[in-house]
């Protein structure tokens, strides 16, 4: 009799065991429709989702995006992926979600479908009750809609999420290779200067920028603080390359604060550049030195001493040429302060009716050098001024040297040549007048006097010059 009630209290046991093993599995299920700033979306079955991508162009990045179950439901997509993949696996299209009580879970059904014509793509179980399955084959591009379905112990659904919507987007590494303005061909801004804010950026995967909402394929841009205080700035795209490998964009500079910053590319997928010097951008107030190179024509003039009109037959010599440089290092209110070097060279020859004579005149000269900046209004903006010259005096000393004054005879024969190196003084002004924020055109005027005893002479040297300010 005891082992009859025995068996019966053991079949009733199994009974009740049986039943409630499914029941136990639903109840972890329960709908909990919730979701956070992460890439990630938790689903109505306590399943926490999310999905990343790889990093090349012919692979994609999934997000996430909760739905509330209602067919009218507003879709409300997660911020993007932020930070290229650490490992291969981080790039993969990844669908994870959390269980409270795993205890009581076989294993998981994943079905995906198409987000507008909600046609089955993938249906794809867990190993045993993994949290997490990899999407493969890859979807590509698109929007998409999936949900979890749970299975208890003994292999039946226990309980299912509603659909939850989910974007994949085209992913591709965009690269900056260098962003130079259009003006100066440098990556250094100086506010004192007039700047249009335009820069050409090269690089690769390049795409424009977010134009709706159903874009999925673009690349957005900013300009970065390169300390992580600091205001970012977007940019205003003028025009793009098709093979998207080229732009042309532009930043307000009166909005731009000094100071050291990357511009960034960010794809759809959240792959981003690295900051690096190819992306670097520096923004000064003021530029803290200059350093003027000009090279010209010049045409001396002989102003005194008759030597070189008695033996060579004039006192002007148009076959000469000049070059200045110029280091300005101290900038004032009243004007600005430096030093410079100032090399001239003339051509002499002259024919007569029994001999020739030619020879190279050349001066050096070390300057001090005071400029003063003159401003005008914009043209676009009159609120704004504008470089538009500088005028300079400078004087300094130097030597002079006369370089292989020689005779030639007509039967053949020919004196020592001459060369002579004699002390030298110069002062002189100019005017330059800017093209651009670094090239400029100069008008010039020297006067040079050598120190020699028997042939004390000066000459004028007028000179029309091309320059740039590096």
């Amino acid at each position: 009799m005891e082992s009859r009630i025995c068996f019966f209290a053991a079949v009733l046991i199994s009974l009740l065991f049986c039943g409630a093993a499914p029941m136990f599995a639903q109840t972890a299920s329960k709908p909990n429709a919730t979701a956070n700033a992460k890439p990630t979306a938790t689903a109505n079955t306590n399943a926490t989702t999310t999905a990343n991508a790889t990093a090349t162009s012919q692979q994609e990045h999934a997000q996430p995006q909760p739905e509330d179950g209602g067919e009218n439901a507003e879709e409300e997509e997660n911020p993007a992926f932020v930070g290229n993949p650490l490992t291969p696996e981080e790039s993969w299209q990844i669908l994870s979600w959390e269980e409270k009580n795993p205890g009581a879970v076989l294993k998981y059904e994943v079905v995906v479908e198409s987000a507008s014509a909600h046609e089955e793509l993938r249906r794809m179980e867990t190993k045993r009750s993994e949290t997490s399955i990899h999407v493969f084959p890859l979807l590509p591009p698109g929007r998409y809609r999936y949900k979890v379905v749970t299975y208890d112990l003994v292999g039946s659904p226990a309980a299912e999420s509603d659909w939850t919507n989910i974007t994949i987007y085209a992913a591709h590494q965009p690269e900056v290779s260098s962003i130079k303005t259009t003006l100066n061909n440098s990556s250094t801004i100086y506010l004192e200067e007039v700047n249009d804010g335009k820069f050409a950026v090269k690089g690769r995967n390049l795409f424009p920028p977010k134009e709706g909402k159903d874009d999925l394929e673009y690349t957005e841009y900013a300009l970065v603080p390169k300390k992580s205080k600091g205001r970012t700035y977007k940019p205003k795209i003028l025009s793009q390359d098709p093979s998207n490998r080229k732009m042309e964009i532009q930043f307000n500079i009166d909005t731009l604060d000094p100071g050291v910053y990357h511009f960034k590319a960010t794809d759809a997928s959240g792959l981003y550049t690295p900051n690096n010097g190819d992306n670097e951008v520096v923004v000064r107030y003021t530029k803290p030195m200059d350093l003027d190179l000009s090279i010209g024509y010049s045409c001396p003039m002989i102003m005194y001493d008759d030597t070189f009109k008695k033996y060579m037959g004039s006192n002007i010599w148009p076959l000469s040429g000049n070059a200045k440089l110029v280091f300005i290092p101290i900038k004032l209110s009243w004007g600005y302060l430096g030093v410079g070097l100032l090399g001239t060279y003339t051509r002499m020859n002259f024919e007569g009716d029994y001999f020739d004579i030619d020879g190279n005149l050349m001066t050096a000269n070390g300057l001090l050098v005071y400029q003063k900046p003159i401003k005008v209004a914009s043209r676009d903006d009159p609120t704004k001024k504008r470089l538009l010259g500088t005028v300079e005096v400078h004087a300094g000393g130097g030597a002079a040297y006369f370089y292989k004054y020689q005779y030639h005879y007509e039967n053949g024969s020919d004196l020592d040549p001459l060369y002579s190196l004699d002390a030298c003084a110069v002062v002189g002004a100019s005017f330059q007048y800017y093209l651009t924020s670094r090239i400029f055109v100069e008008a010039q005027a020297d006067f040079i006097t050598s120190f020699i005893s028997d042939m004390t002479y000066g000459m004028v040297v007028p000179s029309i010059n091309i320059g740039y300010q590096f």
